[in-house]
């Protein structure tokens, strides 16, 4: 995904992220994120989205850094965060699959019907 190369925030919300527009951040802005994991300064912000085929996931990996205009947020991390990254990843990774095992459980119980006489 294509982000802005100005990392100045011109609006009221600090720690927004200014990008291009897509599709799917259009999706995230009207939903609460799934999951936020932190490491750090880094964080990733698990979206869940619904589509034809049932809900799908997305991932935003954050670097928070400070500048003499507040917090500023961006996707790109430093060579030295490349372990740390790959830390919360994983950590994310399996925050997910809990998430879709979730979404698989719920699915399955409202395909039942406790009260059908089987």
């Amino acid at each position: 995904m294509a982000k802005s190369q100005s990392n100045s925030n011109s609006n009221s919300q600090p720690q927004r992220r200014e990008s291009a527009p897509s599709q799917t951040r259009a999706t995230e802005s009207h939903n609460k994120p799934a999951a936020t994991l932190r490491h750090g300064n880094l964080k990733c912000v698990l979206w869940r989205n619904e589509g034809e085929k049932g809900p799908w996931y997305v991932a935003d990996l954050i670097r928070t850094f400070r500048t003499e205009a507040g917090f500023q947020e961006t996707n790109k991390v430093n060579a030295e965060d490349l372990l740390r990254v790959a830390f919360l990843a994983q950590q994310a990774y399996g925050q997910l699959q809990e998430l879709k095992a979730a979404d698989k459980a719920a699915a399955d119980h409202d395909g039942f019907d406790e009260h059908a006489p089987y």
